[in-house]
């Protein structure tokens, strides 16, 4: 039996003026598994997540998910459809306590706290704001959010990037086991030790 893709991109292109930043690129992704993209920095990799997201639009090419062209403008059509970013930057809102973060984005609370204590922080306060967070522990908490929504197809943007050892590491686990569990994966890096882990 034939399995098809959660997720499909024929052909994607996109430039900004005369820089090329995908050509033709494509990408098709089955239940369970666990992409890596790798490549120096400026290589695209990104551009390639921002598109598939909907961030940002691509010049040409098709994205197709679970069988069926999609436009995704934006990233909560991306959401919608079940696939879900943790891209470079941190994401929640500075100004705002970490329970309010989640409340925007009807993040569930008890799946995210579960996830932040098996991503190695135990002792979060949600009532803390999130520019009194570390850089490296604000990267895990959108981990943890996205993971405590169950998405289809996770897509991480150099997500050890700012990590301690010890937190990169819990991330790598928390990512072998996605795969086993039925969600796909896309683990962007540059860093071969981690790709070939």
């Amino acid at each position: 039996m034939t399995t098809n893709p959660l997720l499909d991109a024929t052909g994607v292109v996109k430039t900004y003026g005369a820089v090329v930043a995908l050509r033709n690129a494509s990408l098709s992704v089955l239940p369970g598994e666990v992409h890596a993209l790798m490549g120096a920095n400026g290589a695209g990799k990104s551009t390639l997540v921002k598109i598939l997201t909907g961030a940002i639009r691509a010049d040409a090419g098709h994205i197709l998910i679970r069988g069926e062209a999609r436009d995704v403008r934006s990233p909560a059509d991306a959401r919608r459809a079940g696939l879900l970013p943790v891209y470079q930057e941190p994401s929640l809102i500075p100004d705002l306590d970490i329970a309010s973060n989640l409340r925007l984005t009807g993040t569930p609370v008890e799946p995210f706290r579960a996830w932040v204590r098996e991503l190695g922080i135990p002792d979060l306060d949600i009532r803390d704001t999130a520019r009194d967070i570390p850089l490296a522990v604000l990267r895990v908490l959108d981990l943890a959010r996205a993971l405590a929504v169950e998405p289809d197809v996770l897509l991480l943007d150099e997500m050890t990037a700012a990590l301690p050892a010890n937190l990169a590491e819990k991330v790598l686990e928390v990512v072998r086991r996605q795969g086993d569990s039925g969600r796909s994966v896309i683990f962007i890096s540059h860093r071969f030790v981690e790709i070939s882990a």
